[in-house]
Protein backbone atom coordinates (compact mmCIF):
# COMPACT_ATOMS: atom_id res chain seq x y z
CA UNK A 1 0.00 0.00 0.00
CA UNK A 2 3.01 2.52 1.01
CA UNK A 3 4.43 1.58 -2.32
CA UNK A 4 1.30 2.27 -4.40
CA UNK A 5 1.12 5.78 -2.73
CA UNK A 6 4.36 6.86 -3.02
CA UNK A 7 3.92 5.76 -7.02
CA UNK A 8 1.11 8.00 -7.24
CA UNK A 9 2.23 10.63 -5.61
CA UNK A 10 5.67 10.60 -8.24
CA UNK A 11 3.40 10.79 -10.95
CA UNK A 12 1.05 13.50 -9.75
CA UNK A 13 4.64 15.49 -9.51
CA UNK A 14 5.59 14.79 -13.03
CA UNK A 15 2.46 15.74 -14.21
CA UNK A 16 2.16 18.81 -12.27
CA UNK A 17 6.06 19.86 -11.54
CA UNK A 18 7.15 22.64 -12.49
CA UNK A 19 10.92 23.63 -11.86
CA UNK A 20 12.58 26.67 -12.28
CA UNK A 21 16.50 27.72 -9.71
CA UNK A 22 19.18 29.14 -10.41
CA UNK A 23 21.57 32.34 -9.63
CA UNK A 24 22.60 35.07 -11.68
CA UNK A 25 26.20 35.84 -9.72
CA UNK A 26 27.19 39.66 -9.67
CA UNK A 27 30.23 38.57 -12.62
CA UNK A 28 27.84 37.79 -15.34
CA UNK A 29 27.37 41.87 -15.09
CA UNK A 30 30.76 42.75 -16.40
CA UNK A 31 30.29 46.71 -16.48
CA UNK A 32 31.90 48.71 -19.41
CA UNK A 33 32.72 52.66 -19.06
CA UNK A 34 31.01 53.65 -22.60
CA UNK A 35 30.50 57.61 -21.98
CA UNK A 36 33.44 59.16 -19.69
CA UNK A 37 32.71 61.01 -16.59
CA UNK A 38 35.22 64.18 -18.05
CA UNK A 39 33.96 67.79 -17.54
CA UNK A 40 32.49 69.76 -14.97
CA UNK A 41 29.25 67.93 -14.22
CA UNK A 42 28.70 64.90 -12.92
CA UNK A 43 28.15 61.70 -15.47
CA UNK A 44 29.34 59.49 -17.31
CA UNK A 45 27.29 55.77 -18.40
CA UNK A 46 28.53 52.34 -17.83
CA UNK A 47 27.07 49.38 -19.41
CA UNK A 48 27.15 45.60 -19.15
CA UNK A 49 25.30 42.76 -21.60
CA UNK A 50 24.78 39.62 -20.77
CA UNK A 51 22.33 36.96 -22.38
CA UNK A 52 20.37 35.42 -19.49
CA UNK A 53 19.48 32.10 -20.31
CA UNK A 54 15.34 31.47 -18.65
CA UNK A 55 14.33 27.88 -18.28
CA UNK A 56 11.51 26.55 -16.42
CA UNK A 57 11.36 22.88 -16.37
CA UNK A 58 7.26 22.36 -16.87
CA UNK A 59 4.58 19.77 -19.22
CA UNK A 60 2.06 22.57 -19.31
CA UNK A 61 3.95 25.52 -19.25
CA UNK A 62 7.97 24.81 -20.47
CA UNK A 63 10.51 27.60 -21.83
CA UNK A 64 13.70 27.89 -22.58
CA UNK A 65 15.02 31.41 -23.85
CA UNK A 66 17.99 33.21 -24.38
CA UNK A 67 16.86 36.76 -23.21
CA UNK A 68 19.65 39.91 -24.42
CA UNK A 69 20.00 42.21 -21.22
CA UNK A 70 21.58 45.72 -21.72
CA UNK A 71 22.24 47.26 -18.17
CA UNK A 72 22.85 51.21 -18.30
CA UNK A 73 24.20 53.02 -15.00
CA UNK A 74 25.73 56.27 -14.62
CA UNK A 75 29.04 56.39 -13.45
CA UNK A 76 27.98 58.80 -11.11
CA UNK A 77 24.24 60.64 -10.84
CA UNK A 78 22.99 63.59 -9.03
CA UNK A 79 23.28 61.51 -5.39
CA UNK A 80 26.43 59.79 -5.96
CA UNK A 81 29.23 57.63 -7.85
CA UNK A 82 28.13 54.04 -8.22
CA UNK A 83 30.93 51.63 -8.37
CA UNK A 84 30.97 48.73 -10.65
CA UNK A 85 30.59 46.41 -7.05
CA UNK A 86 27.24 48.03 -6.49
CA UNK A 87 25.90 47.97 -10.09
CA UNK A 88 26.92 44.21 -10.48
CA UNK A 89 25.39 43.10 -6.87
CA UNK A 90 22.03 45.47 -7.25
CA UNK A 91 21.70 43.88 -11.23
CA UNK A 92 22.51 40.15 -9.81
CA UNK A 93 19.78 40.72 -7.37
CA UNK A 94 17.18 42.23 -9.77
CA UNK A 95 18.06 39.40 -12.43
CA UNK A 96 17.31 37.08 -9.99
CA UNK A 97 14.35 38.14 -8.57
CA UNK A 98 12.90 39.22 -12.17
CA UNK A 99 13.70 35.67 -13.09
CA UNK A 100 11.75 34.03 -10.45
CA UNK A 101 8.84 35.94 -11.31
CA UNK A 102 8.82 35.31 -14.60
CA UNK A 103 9.35 31.55 -14.74
CA UNK A 104 6.79 31.16 -11.74
CA UNK A 105 4.17 32.91 -14.77
CA UNK A 106 2.19 31.47 -17.07
CA UNK A 107 4.51 32.91 -20.26
CA UNK A 108 5.43 30.39 -22.71
CA UNK A 109 6.32 32.69 -25.50
CA UNK A 110 9.71 33.57 -25.68
CA UNK A 111 9.71 36.86 -26.42
CA UNK A 112 7.20 37.45 -24.11
CA UNK A 113 8.98 36.26 -21.27
CA UNK A 114 12.43 37.93 -22.25
CA UNK A 115 9.94 41.81 -22.02
CA UNK A 116 8.86 41.08 -18.61
CA UNK A 117 11.99 39.96 -17.63
CA UNK A 118 13.89 43.14 -18.09
CA UNK A 119 10.63 44.96 -17.39
CA UNK A 120 10.73 43.40 -13.82
CA UNK A 121 14.75 43.93 -13.89
CA UNK A 122 14.12 47.73 -14.55
CA UNK A 123 11.05 47.68 -12.12
CA UNK A 124 13.30 46.22 -8.98
CA UNK A 125 16.56 48.02 -9.97
CA UNK A 126 15.45 51.49 -10.26
CA UNK A 127 14.70 51.62 -6.48
CA UNK A 128 18.57 51.33 -5.37
CA UNK A 129 19.99 52.77 -8.69
CA UNK A 130 18.98 56.28 -10.34
CA UNK A 131 18.82 56.51 -13.81
CA UNK A 132 19.22 52.67 -14.35
CA UNK A 133 18.20 51.28 -17.93
CA UNK A 134 17.13 48.01 -18.71
CA UNK A 135 16.87 46.58 -22.32
CA UNK A 136 17.24 44.72 -25.04
CA UNK A 137 21.21 44.98 -26.98
CA UNK A 138 21.67 48.52 -28.31
CA UNK A 139 25.51 49.63 -27.58
CA UNK A 140 27.63 48.55 -30.30
CA UNK A 141 31.05 47.65 -29.71
CA UNK A 142 30.55 45.42 -26.63
CA UNK A 143 31.26 41.78 -26.08
CA UNK A 144 28.03 40.36 -24.27
CA UNK A 145 28.53 37.74 -21.39
CA UNK A 146 26.42 34.90 -21.02
CA UNK A 147 24.74 33.22 -18.37
CA UNK A 148 25.26 30.39 -17.99
CA UNK A 149 28.51 30.60 -19.94
CA UNK A 150 27.92 28.60 -23.48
Amino acid sequence: MRLLLLGAMALLLAACATVSGGHIPPSAFEFHDFVSEQGPEPGGWKIAQVNILLSRVSRRRPLQTWCDVEVGVPIINWKRSISNVVAQKRASEAADAAAQMVLRGPETVSVLACQQFREEMLRLLKKSLDGVKVTKFYTQGLEPKSFPDD
